[in-house]
């Protein structure tokens, strides 16, 4: 047996290889590096069998191990991924492991064939095309041994297969000759450099509105069409777009390709206002392209132009809401209104203050829920056509009763820091199940309410005011209009004298009496007093109390005023006090 000289190769940069050559082609899209299937190999010492590698190389070539052996691999990669792909260059490679003998030169050839599933050697497939190459690498051993075989991959792709094959094996001159047996990994790898085309166009529109088995109608001027074209490879496209008339084929307008972007991305162009007309149908279609290729057209978009509105206001009528200026329902309990086109077949749907609603046939009618949000509300319709053009409205007025919730407390009893009682009616709501409301901002609080549709709960204040939003809700799931206001901590001062005592008499003329003010308020700074519309003052506060000293000048009745002043500069309302001085 020859012995097998194994070593390991170095690329050199002084080495001609086809990467190099191959390197001047401008690079495409995409560059990739596949690996085929193992090897599968035949021997003619078994002429009847076919191996399949399961070591790290296989033989190619003749050599000597117990009897004479002449081997031929055969290594099949996947074009799958490649289908519809433009192909720049292509190069397969293998790496050699072991020679029989360095002193001859390297005589390995790469062919085409037809797919090896089982060859034998007396089986074997057709050889077809013998690739290019290899490259006058140097040394014994390469681990790049490289065949050029970009015309072999097209030739495959353009005749619809799948995969294809490659035999590596000696020349037939030396096929049985051991000194130029070699062994080589068990895979062959494929550098191959392509771009595939964009794809078809999707997500086709005429405006805002999505190209369909249907003709769009649009009134746009100018028109818009756009689509998203994408790119497999990712590459930068653009778009061609073919407009014509439906009843006019011959007559076309082309426009793009616009400037190139990176996939995906929409592309859009508006069709100039003189090529189109007001009720005439248009067809277009969508090309994707990048630099030099171009992808496949998308079926056609059919549009029609319609720039001429609905002439008929529509009727509009509701028994829950009639137009009688009487009041109905309640604000928050939606009503059923019906909307007529009278017949104009022209109208499709009604534009309203809730959306958009198709009639049930052209020119006919459509029935919508609407809420009332005031006391005189009004539901407005106007009728609109396939192109969105809206005719004249109707603004149907009506009368709604006033739904808010009925809201008590004892404002006496307000005071921060300290438990309040709020009681809660349901006004003319009617079928009140629970009440919703927010106190002093702190967010959204539910109270069930009881069969007389009635409720209690329990907040405490954190500021001297809070605000309070309350509204009342149906098992329906209405909610009544909002009762809003300020929920406040009571002010007024009170008023005490024990010498002129609240309606009764006490002192007398000349003889002077203390007043204590206070109040349970934590922001009151001052008080402002008046006796009898006259004598006036302001007094500061202590701990929410101030006293002041009084001397009545007449006999009889004599009325105090009193209001708390606070950090803000307001006043309170006024706290009346009445005596009596003895005369």
């Amino acid at each position: 047996m020859l012995n097998l000289i194994r070593r390991t190769a170095v690329l050199g940069a002084a080495a001609l290889t086809f990467s190099a050559l191959l390197s001047a082609t401008p690079a495409l899209a995409t560059s990739e590096t596949a690996t085929s299937a193992p090897a599968v190999y035949i021997d003619l010492k078994a002429p009847a069998k076919s191996f399949t590698a399961t070591g790290n190389d296989v033989p190619v070539g003749a050599w000597t191990d117990r009897g004479f052996h002449a081997s031929k691999a055969y290594f099949t990669f996947d074009l799958r991924p490649y289908r519809g792909a433009t192909i720049g260059y292509a190069e397969a490679y293998a790496t050699e492991t072991a020679a029989n003998d360095c002193t001859k030169p390297r005589a390995t050839e790469l062919w085409v064939t037809d797919p090896a599933t089982a060859p034998t050697w007396l089986r074997q497939p057709k050889e077809r095309t013998k690739l290019p190459g290899p490259g006058a690498q140097g040394g014994c051993l390469w681990n790049r041994v490289e065949w050029d075989a970009g015309q072999a991959i097209t030739a495959a792709l353009a005749a619809g297969k799948e995969s294809v094959t490659f035999a590596l094996r000696m020349p037939d001159d030396r096929q049985f000759d051991p000194a130029y047996g070699r062994r080589v990994e068990n895979r062959l790898h494929l550098y191959v450099d392509y771009n595939r085309p964009p794809t078809v166009p999707t997500d086709l529109h005429v405006g805002l509105k999505p190209c369909g088995a249907d003709p769009v109608y649009t009134a746009d001027n100018p028109i818009e069409v756009y689509g998203r074209v994408d790119d497999p490879d990712r590459s930068a496209v653009s778009a061609k777009v073919t407009v014509w008339a439906a009843d006019d084929p011959a007559k076309r307008l082309e426009l793009g390709p616009d400037y190139f972007s990176a996939a995906p991305r929409h592309v859009r162009y508006w069709l100039p206002s003189e090529f189109t007309t007001h009720g005439r149908e248009y067809r277009w279609t969508m090309q994707g392209v990048e630099e030099g290729l171009a992808g496949p057209v998308s079926a056609p978009c059919s549009f029609i132009i319609d720039r001429v509105a609905p002439t008929t206001a529509p009727v509009v009528t509701s028994a829950d809401y009639p137009n009688d200026r009487e009041r109905h329902g309640a604000i928050g309990i939606p009503g059923t209104f019906t909307i007529d086109a009278k017949g104009d077949q022209d109208i499709i749907g009604f534009n309203t203050g809730n959306g958009y609603v198709p009639a049930d046939r052209p020119g006919g009618v459509a029935t919508v829920q609407y809420t009332p949000k005031t006391e005189f509300d009004t539901f407005s319709a106007w009728g609109r056509d396939k192109a969105g053009n809206n005719g004249p409205g109707t603004h149907y007025g009506f009368t709604a009763t006033p739904s808010e919730p009925g809201v008590t407390y004892d404002a006496r009893t307000v005071a921060v820091g300290k438990p309040l009682r709020l009681d809660f009616t349901p006004g003319a709501m009617p079928g009140v199940v629970e009440y919703v409301y927010d106190f002093g901002w702190a967010g959204e609080v539910v109270v069930p309410a009881g069969p007389d549709g009635k409720a209690t709960t329990t907040v405490t204040p954190k500021e001297p005011w809070n605000y309070l939003v309350v509204s009342s809700r149906t098992k329906e799931g209405w909610r009544s209009e909002q009762w809003e206001g300020r929920v406040e901590q009571s002010g007024v001062p009170t008023v005490t004298s024990a010498t002129y005592p609240a309606d009764q008499p006490g002192g007398g003329v000349g003889v002077p009496g203390e007043f204590v003010f206070s109040s349970g308020r934590p922001d009151v700074t001052d008080f402002f007093y008046m006796l009898d519309n006259g004598e006036s003052g302001m007094v500061p506060a202590t701990n929410g109390t101030a006293t002041v000293s009084l001397t009545p000048g007449s006999a009889g009745g004599h009325v105090l005023e009193v209001s708390s002043v606070y950090t803000d500069g307001n006043f309170s309302d006024p706290r009346y006090y009445s005596f009596i001085v003895n005369g």
